[in-house]
């Protein structure tokens, strides 16, 4: 009798330690459910090609300002902004604070606006296997509504750099999970395809908001006939997006990806 109790009494144990696990795993994976941290703020990822359009003919900024206008995002990362354009001047149009990450000594990098308070912002260096163009992450801090929210915009090595892709996605990730597990936004042209290792990597901790919601392709750029989904903005599991949509323009060959976040 004693030994039946025994027994009885360890396979109890052995269900709550069961059941305990279960519902860290749970909770770890599913936790926008206990944790829905509100931003109330549409973001905007766009690569804007140096403001030279399609066709690269004549400057396309003042059409970028307009449609920056139009979309009126709270919180916006550029990519592939030359240094020839005023940035204080670009800020100061659209009413925004910014900071600015040259990628090296590219001439070019990426570029934060927003309507919220910048309280901390500093670029970091991408590491590089098989590229040799510099790439830069800008890691900054705004405040919103009394709470601190993490920006991170970058822009990968080209689309023919998968060891790039996957290195500075681990590396992305890394700078991430020592950061914040909440209230994390990463956004930018990361030049590979959904469901690609350096895809999967990123969504082990963050949401891509777009698949989240939608169910077609997302295209946001074309090479040679061919259409892609490069442009990504995700985000930490306790940010819920309502809305997420590729916006296209002749201001750009690429297309911005607009997402609100209530």
């Amino acid at each position: 009798m004693k030994i039946k109790r025994k027994l009885e009494k360890n396979q109890i144990i052995v269900l709550i330690i069961i059941l305990g696990i279960t519902s860290f795993i749970f909770f770890y994976f599913n936790s926008n459910i206990f944790f829905q941290n509100k931003i109330d703020a549409k973001v905007m990822t766009w690569n804007i090609s140096g403001a030279n359009g399609i066709d690269s003919i004549e400057s396309t900024l003042e059409m970028i300002i307009d449609e920056i206008k139009e979309n009126d995002p709270d919180i916006i990362g550029l990519q592939e902004v030359t240094t020839d354009i005023d940035m204080e001047a670009l800020a100061e149009e659209l009413d925004m604070n910014y900071y600015y990450a040259e990628a090296g000594d590219t001439n070019e990098g990426n570029l934060l606006l927003t309507k919220y308070p910048i309280e901390h912002a500093e670029s970091i260096e991408l590491p590089l296997i098989d590229g040799t163009r510099s790439r830069v992450l800008i890691k900054a801090e705004i405040q919103i509504k009394n709470r601190i929210f993490y920006i991170f915009i970058t822009h990968f090595s080209r689309y023919d750099k998968p060891a790039d892709h996957w290195n500075q996605a681990r590396f992305v990730r890394s700078i991430i999970s020592e950061t914040s597990q909440l209230n994390v936004l990463l956004m930018g042209d990361l030049n590979f395809a959904p469901s690609t290792p350096p895809h999967t990597e990123l969504i082990i901790k963050l949401r891509d908001s777009f698949q989240y919601l939608n169910d077609d392709q997302g295209y946001t750029f074309r090479s040679n006939d061919r259409f892609k989904r490069i442009d990504y903005i995700f985000s930490s599991f306790d940010l819920e997006p309502t809305t997420s949509e590729v916006f296209c323009s002749d201001a750009s060959d690429h297309c911005a990806v607009i997402t609100t976040f209530k």
